[in-house]
Parts: structure tokens; C-alpha cells; sequence
């Protein structure tokens, strides 16, 4: 089985050139605020006693992380990050198993009551508690031009990319 504590995933330095750098997935959910470094040693001190368990499945099995979080990660994080074109905050947090459907529907409901000034999406997402500033922050750093995402409110026809089936308004 894949150990994924020596696994590598591609990640962008964060700075304009298109260097990458190696990083465990590990130091990849530390990086996005989803796990604390003790965490990350107790699961591998875990790991060394259970060789066959991937790092995410500890995680996961300890109750610090969703199983689907770490796959995400695993899996999609490095062609996501090369990725030209860039989709709205609330996909890749959906994508992530960090939002459900459900959630977004209501963050962009709140969204369209607001009058002007309007709260961003990610602002709204740690008001209401469910994920920390510094996980907003790293999916804004590493999936979206900032500047774009200060241009472009999350919309209703997200909604419709959520789904298989059109957004129905009740």
C-alpha cells in the first residue's frame, strides 16, 4: 500500500516563478490549516505501527480530517494547482469535502440578501465557523489570482455547476 508520509505532491512555491516544490500531505494540511503539527506526529507515530495505513487514513480514522479531504489532496491538489483556469472558492472547498452542497446553497442565499457591500463567499465561510481564515486563505493563495477573486462575487450560476441538475428557486 502507498505510503503517502513519503509520498510527494508537486506544490507551487507561492511565488511567481514556476518552480515546484515537493511536499508531503502532511505538510500540505498543515499548510492549509486543517491539522495541527502534533496531529500530524501522533498519526505518524501511528503510521510506523501500522505500516499498511496511509497517513490520510489515520487522520481520517482519528476524527481530525474527513477521508475525502485527504483523497482531495492526494489526488487532485497537483493538477488543480496547474490548472489555467480557475473556478469559483466554493467548487474546490465542495470538491474538498470541506462545504457540502447544502452549504454553499445557503452562504450564496445569504450572499444575494446582503445590500452592497456584499460579504465575500470566504469571509461569509469563517463567519459562519466552518472553516478557519487560514484555509480560505490558502485555497485563495494556491487556486485563485487574489485580484480576480476581489473582481468576482461567487454567483448563482455556481449553483448549477454543483449540480447535475439546474438550481430550482422554492
Amino acid at each position: 500500500m502507498l505510503n503517502l508520509s513519503k509520498t510527494t505532491i508537486n506544490q507551487t512555491t507561492g511565488t511567481m516563478s514556476k518552480y515546484y516544490s515537493k511536499k508531503r500531505l502532511g505538510e500540505i494540511l498543515e499548510d492549509a490549516g486543517l491539522v495541527s503539527p502534533a496531529q500530524i506526529e501522533i498519526a505518524l507515530q501511528d503510521q510506523s505501527i501500522y505500516e499498511d495505513m496511509r497517513i490520510g487514513e489515520i487522520l481520517a480514522l482519528r476524527g481530525w480530517l474527513k477521508q475525502e479531504t485527504a483523497d482531495f489532496f492526494v489526488e487532485k491538489w497537483p493538477a488543480l494547482k496547474k490548472q489555467q483556469n480557475k473556478k469559483p472558492l466554493g467548487i474546490y472547498l465542495k470538491e474538498a469535502a470541506l462545504l457540502d452542497e447544502t452549504q454553499i446553497k445557503m452562504l450564496l442565499a445569504e450572499q444575494v440578501r446582503m445590500t452592497t457591500p456584499r460579504v465575500r463567499f470566504g469571509k461569509l465561510v469563517v463567519l459562519k465557523g466552518w472553516l478557519k481564515q487560514s484555509t480560505v486563505d490558502f485555497f485563495l493563495d494556491n487556486l485563485s489570482a487574489r485580484a480576480e477573486q476581489d473582481k468576482v462575487y461567487i454567483s448563482q450560476t455556481v449553483l448549477k455547476t454543483l449540480s447535475n441538475h439546474p438550481f430550482q428557486h422554492k
